[in-house]
C-alpha cells in the first residue's frame, strides 16, 4: 500500500470502488492506541455479567463505557468525510466494537484463515456492478499485523462478484485473496459486500482490534444508542447543530425529506448540496 497516503479523493473513491476497500494510514497515534488498550480490561470487567464465569471480550456498545475516548474514533473527520462520499450523509453508527484476540497454538493454525464473510448487512453481489453499500468497516489493528499477529485478507474486487464460499472452504487460504500487513494506527475502511477474512493470531501476545461499522441512516442498530453517555452528546449536537453528530447516534430531523429527495439529479450532486448544507448550519460554540 506505499503511497496511498498521498491519494486525493477521486482516487480513493475509485481504489475503494474497483476494489472493495481502501487504507488510510497513519490516522491514529502511538499515544491514542495505548489509551484504547489501557482500558480494555476494566471495559471486560464493566460489561462481563455478574456471576459469569466467562469475561465478556468482545465488546460492544463500546461508545457508551468510554465516551471521551472513543467520541474522536466514531467522530473522525477524516473517515467521515469519506464515507459520505461513499455513503452520502445518511451515516448511522452501528457498532463500534473492541476485542483483544487471544494467541493460539501455531501448530492448530497452520493454513488455516479465520473465516471468510461479508460484513453485516452485506450480500452475494448478482452481477458485476458497484452497489453503493448498505455499510461500511472502518477497521484499526493496534499493532502491526505481522504473520505472527494475523493479517487481514481480502479478496479484491469481490464487491462486485457473485463470488460464494462453501461452508468446508470458510477457514482455507484463496488463490484470488491478498494479504494486507497494515500497521499499527492504519484504518481499512471495506464494503459491506468484501469478501475478507483475518488469520489466526500466533505471537503470543493478543492481538488488539477496533471496528467502526456504519450504517445507512434508519437501518437498526446493533449498539444500544439510549445510555447516558450518548445522550450527553447527543444533547451537545443539537446546541451545536451538528447533523453528522445527530446522524450518528440516530436522530435526524432531515431523514424523511432526504430518504424521499424524489432523486431525480445525479446522486454526488444531490449529496454534495447536503453536506454543504450540513456544514453550512454547524455552529461554532
Amino acid at each position: 500500500m506505499e503511497g496511498i497516503e498521498t491519494m486525493n479523493l477521486s482516487e480513493r473513491l475509485k481504489q475503494y470502488e474497483d476494489l472493495g476497500y481502501t487504507v488510510f494510514e497513519n490516522v491514529y497515534s502511538q499515544d491514542a492506541m495505548a489509551s484504547w488498550r489501557d482500558r480494555y480490561d476494566d471495559m471486560v470487567k464493566r460489561a462481563t455479567p455478574p456471576n459469569s464465569e466467562v469475561p465478556k471480550s468482545w465488546l460492544s456498545s463500546t461508545f457508551e463505557y468510554e465516551p471521551v475516548l472513543m467520541l474522536p474514533v466514531v467522530n473522525n473527520p477524516t473517515i467521515l468525510d469519506f464515507a459520505e462520499r461513499v455513503m452520502g450523509p445518511l451515516l448511522q453508527l452501528d457498532n463500534l466494537t473492541f476485542m483483544a484476540f487471544p494467541s493460539v497454538d501455531r501448530a492448530s493454525a497452520d493454513g488455516t484463515v479465520t473465516l471468510w464473510h461479508r460484513d453485516r448487512f452485506g450480500r452475494v453481489p448478482r452481477g458485476n456492478g458497484y452497489m453503493v453499500p448498505w455499510s461500511c468497516n472502518a477497521i484499526t489493528y493496534l499493532q502491526d499485523l505481522t504473520e505472527e499477529f494475523g493479517p487481514l485478507r481480502v479478496v479484491p474486487g469481490s464487491h462486485r462478484m457473485p463470488l460464494t464460499v462453501a461452508p468446508e472452504e470458510r477457514r482455507t487460504p484463496r488463490s484470488d485473496e491478498l494479504v494486507l500487513n497494515v500497521k499499527a494506527g492504519d484504518v481499512v475502511f471495506t464494503h459491506c459486500n468484501l469478501l475478507h477474512s483475518g488469520t489466526p493470531n500466533t505471537s503470543g501476545q493478543p492481538r488488539y482490534f477496533l471496528s467502526v461499522n456504519y450504517i445507512r441512516t434508519g437501518l437498526r442498530t446493533l449498539d444500544n444508542h439510549n445510555g447516558p453517555a450518548v445522550q450527553t452528546v447527543l444533547k451537545w449536537a443539537r446546541e451545536r447543530q451538528d447533523r453528522r453528530l445527530m446522524r450518528l447516534f440516530g436522530e435526524d430531523p432531515l431523514f424523511e425529506a432526504r430518504a424521499n429527495a424524489h432523486f431525480t439529479i445525479d446522486e454526488d450532486a444531490m449529496w454534495d448540496n447536503w453536506i454543504k448544507e450540513d456544514r453550512a448550519a454547524l455552529l461554532d460554540k
